[in-house]
């Protein structure tokens, strides 16, 4: 007989609950495991998500730096945050059984989570509950009959249908997991293993005191060497364009570039960082292969093309003027930027060798190399850029450059590498400054918008922390699947904001509800309130001067 998910409910459920948890680490200098900077956990009952819960942690250490290419916390989020003995507490309460109900905490590589956890914990002299653990990347997967080429969360989610709004956000990832897992479960209770203690036993499930750590970071998969190339495309990668190679090499090694293109080849930037002639040659024939692409609509074969071309634009032949090398720029994103974001972004199916390493694709980072050569030395040109003071803040270039139809991202990323020299030369203010009218010129640079959510709740006030979520959420609004890495930091930028906002609201209480619902503690409401009334007259005593015998009768 089938079993619908219904009736799974019925079976599995009761008097469970099921903790799916995710941590984001940074390594540690003297090699000792690594510490917790951020940790997420959603509770489950009955098939659905109860509730949420996400710190961040500051772990004492900065934060190393392939750590922070994953995550994109910085050591700027995890300033002023608790420290993980301060949190200990509340994460325990969410895992310690309670009334004689049955916890399950789960993970996707469950091994890792939970030894950072268990270390962490052990620093404080704390100790896990001993419950099960189940794990999306181990036997459960199989029972449920999916096959997977790879044991990623990604490649989970995409098999099930699912989609994570944030990767490599603690509680994101959390809430990804949760969500496969229960469909995982539902699928299994279809199969006919509807009873949870023998579901348990068959998978031979561990528990947190006795399960190990199965790796010791998530780092992105890398693209593999020679992933589905042709052998006589990839024997081709051995001939090295000579210094003196005339118009037809040129050719050639152009016909080259475009097969590279056509074949999402991870090695082109490797061929033309191998090519001998001096790069202002190898410009023309690399942007006519872009232009290729672009008419074909090729998006995975322009971003390839792409991530080879933009090191090389500084070398575009500069036009008559002052402003020759600027205007050679802008002219050549005008004449390509509608094209380009009309490409829309790599899928994952067809995807760049950038995005199939997990990297940013060079589609949402063109913008940010092409502004600081247009804007040239910002000595020069970052005060003309954009006016702060008199009748003109708020003007410039910047301004300029809108008028006349340049790509808004070149337009904001270049603003940003203004806010950037002041801060380099100690201009902290003028920076500030910048920041504040650029938001209200209508920049969004992920960096402009972090940066001014900073400023915002700068004061700790209930006020400023709603507006500086506010300027996250109108930033992320306009991010639209971007892999640009300023906007991973300004969405941790706006969990820290948002975790201070909560503790600010809300003191805990230590206590949660049945759903892992944390249970604020009462403010200023004492237990018997006393109510005092205001005295209507006071005796002031008797008057001085000629009438107090008067005033006295």
């Amino acid at each position: 007989m089938t079993i619908t998910a219904s009736a799974a409910a019925g079976t599995f459920w009761p008097g469970l609950r099921l903790v799916v948890l995710d941590t984001e680490t940074t390594e540690t200098p003297d090699g000792t495991p690594r510490r917790c900077v951020s940790v997420g956990a959603v509770t489950c009952r009955h098939g659905t998500v109860r509730s949420r819960w996400q710190r961040l942690v500051d772990p004492g250490i900065p934060i190393d730096p392939i750590s922070h290419s994953i995550h994109h916390i910085s050591n700027d989020h995890l300033a002023g945050e608790a420290s993980f003995d301060d949190i200990a507490d509340e994460l325990l309460a969410l895992l310690e059984p309670r009334d004689g109900e049955t916890v399950i905490v789960a993970a996707h590589n469950v091994g890792f989570d939970i030894s950072v956890l268990r270390y962490e914990l052990q620093q404080t002299d704390r100790d896990l509950p001993d419950v099960p653990v189940l794990d999306t990347m181990g036997p459960l997967v199989a029972l449920a009959g999916v096959e997977l080429q790879r044991p990623s969360l990604n490649d989970l989610l995409a098999e099930l249908g699912l989609v994570n709004r944030a990767a490599h956000d603690a509680l994101a990832d959390a809430e990804a997991c949760a969500a496969a897992l229960l469909v995982l479960l539902e699928r299994i209770a279809e199969r006919g293993h509807s009873d949870r203690d023998e579901l348990l036993a068959e998978l031979g499930t561990a528990t947190t005191h006795r399960i190990m750590a199965g790796s010791r970071a998530k780092l992105p998969r890398p693209a593999a060497a020679h992933e589905d190339l042709p052998p006589g495309h990839v024997e081709g990668h051995r001939d090295v364009l000579g210094a003196r190679a005339g118009a037809r090499m040129l050719a050639a090694w152009q016909t080259a570039v475009t097969e590279c293109a056509v074949l999402r080849c991870g090695h082109l930037t490797g061929r033309v960082e191998r090519a001998e002639p001096k790069p202002p040659r190898l410009v023309g024939p690399l942007t006519d292969v872009l232009d290729g692409r672009l008419a074909d609509s090729d998006t995975a074969g322009a971003a390839t093309v792409l991530a080879a071309l933009v090191p090389l634009l500084e070398h575009l032949p500069p036009r008559q003027g002052r402003l020759g090398k600027r205007n050679a720029t802008l002219a050549w994103v005008d004449a390509r930027a509608s094209s380009l974001a009309a490409l829309g972004r790599c899928s994952e199916d067809d995807g760049c060798p950038a995005c199939r390493a997990g990297e940013p694709c060079a589609l949402d980072l063109w913008p940010d190399t092409v502004a600081q050569l247009a804007l040239g030395d910002p000595e020069r040109y970052a005060r003309g850029f954009f006016e702060m003071t008199g009748k003109e803040a708020g003007t410039g270039a910047y301004t300029s450059w809108l008028g006349r139809g340049v790509d808004q991202r070149v337009c904001d990323a270049a603003l940003w590498r203004c806010v950037e020299h002041w801060r380099a030369v100690e201009m902290f203010k003028r920076a500030e400054q910048v920041i504040e009218l650029g938001w209200a010129a209508g920049c969004r640079h992920p960096d402009l918008a972090d940066a001014y959510a900073g400023q915002l709740a700068a004061s700790g006030r209930l006020a400023s922390y709603e507006r500086a979520i506010d300027v996250c959420d109108e930033a992320l609004g306009v991010a639209d699947g971007s892999t640009h890495p300023g906007w991973a930091r300004l969405r941790s930028r706006r969990n820290q904001l948002a975790g201070r906002r909560q503790r600010l609201v809300v003191r805990p209480s230590g206590k949660f509800d049945e759903d892992g619902n944390p249970i604020p503690a009462r403010r200023h409401h004492p237990t018997k309130p006393r109510r005092t009334r205001p005295m209507r007259f006071v005796d002031a005593g008797p008057t001085a001067g000629p009438n107090a015998e008067q005033a006295a009768t």
